[in-house]
């Protein structure tokens, strides 16, 4: 009856950057018990783009245009997994914000309603305009990517050092290109 439970309370997560099995963040997903449900793409465009620190941030497509399928994968987890994600996100300081998506598991034509981690609204545009916009927008987060992955530790002083960062880049200009 437990493993019942367990199941019934369990949220589909689709992770796109560094909860995704072999990178940096992984072991902490592992560590809270959430089993890997697959590999997936989103079923509609969205926009993924690469800011301070080399950390990916899923961002609902801004214009008609923009935007492509994300490719990650798709986890199972428990409440209390969900609650640890939410601390490493940042969702109390207004860093990422979960919300429901629409995925395809790799293979078939099944879709299937998760939970991601997006940029908070309360800059999301501005980051994907001063990333490049649809020129910056990328499918996938590679280990090439994750090669240039700050982690938390490595970061400013504090728990806002993310977010922090984020308010840094957004008020500089883009170089020229």
């Amino acid at each position: 009856m437990e493993a019942a439970t367990a199941t019934a309370t369990a949220t589909m997560v689709f992770v796109y950057g560094t909860l995704k099995r072999g990178f940096p963040n992984h072991p902490r997903l592992a560590a809270s018990g959430s089993p890997f449900a697959g590999a997936a793409s989103t079923a509609a465009p969205v926009s993924l783009v690469i800011g301070p620190y080399s950390v990916p941030f899923l961002i609902p497509a801004p214009t008609p245009s923009a935007g492509r399928l994300v490719s990650g994968e798709l986890f199972s987890a428990s409440p209390s997994a969900l609650a640890d994600l939410d601390l490493l996100e940042g969702t109390h300081l207004g860093v990422y914000e979960r919300r429901r998506i629409t995925v395809v598991v790799d293979g078939t034509s099944r879709e299937v309603e998760a939970e991601a981690y997006f940029a908070n609204a309360s800059y999301a545009e501005d980051l994907w305009r001063r990333c490049g916009g649809e020129a910056a927008e990328i499918g996938e987060y590679t280990m090439e990517h994750a090669g240039r992955y700050v982690p938390p530790s490595g970061r400013s002083p504090g728990v806002s050092g993310l977010m922090d960062a984020v308010r840094g880049f957004l008020a500089t200009t883009p170089p020229d290109k």
